[in-house]
């Protein structure tokens, strides 16, 4: 049990130290990131057989982690308008 936790402690703070020095993404790096996310959002809207709907959210999945990695929440509005 003990080391159990042991390794779910340093898997945890190996992940947090991950995040820590990852390399924030330019505005349009940011840009591009969410227009993918928007593109597999409207795949999924419009519909497409069991296997690519599931692709495709895996997809979003990575490319919203990539966002979330690089830091583009500090653009605010910016990246929202796709201006």
């Amino acid at each position: 049990m003990k080391q159990l936790l042991l390794s779910l402690l340093v898997s945890t703070l190996f992940v947090f130290v991950q995040e820590a020095r990852s390399e924030p993404m330019t505005l349009e790096a940011c840009k591009r990131v969410k227009q993918q996310i928007a593109r597999y959002d409207d795949l999924r809207r419009h519909g497409g057989s069991i296997t690519q709907m599931e692709a495709w959210k895996k997809s979003r999945a990575k490319q919203e982690d990539k966002f979330r990695k690089g830091k583009c929440k500090k653009y605010g509005k910016a990246v929202r308008k796709g201006s």
